[in-house]
């Protein structure tokens, strides 16, 4: 098992997360995840890897997504997840790193 210390700088991040993308959304569901990730300050690019779930709601779908995301700075794993949590959307963080 890796050790990882959270203090380590990373200009780029692979995390899986949960993002719920409202009906009627432009695009499709992964177009419209990596809209609202780029929204984040300092991200430079964001590739989504993996679909990892589609889960169905009333009045959106909830989506479990692998991201690579590439920051214009190197961050520390605690800055990074503070500037995930201003994502529009995001659910939960499921693994940074």
């Amino acid at each position: 098992m890796a050790v990882i210390n959270p203090n380590v700088s990373a200009s780029t991040t692979t995390a899986i997360m949960t993002i719920r993308i409202p009906c009627g959304a432009d695009g499709n569901l992964v177009t419209d995840a990596e809209d609202r990730l780029s929204q984040t300050a300092a991200v430079d690019d964001v590739l989504i890897d993996e679909l990892h779930s589609i889960e169905p709601k009333l009045s959106a779908t909830v989506i479990t997504v692998e991201v690579a995301l590439r920051w214009t700075t190197t961050m520390t794993q605690g800055e990074i997840r503070d500037r995930l949590a201003e994502v529009p959307g995001l659910e939960s963080i499921q693994r940074i790193g």
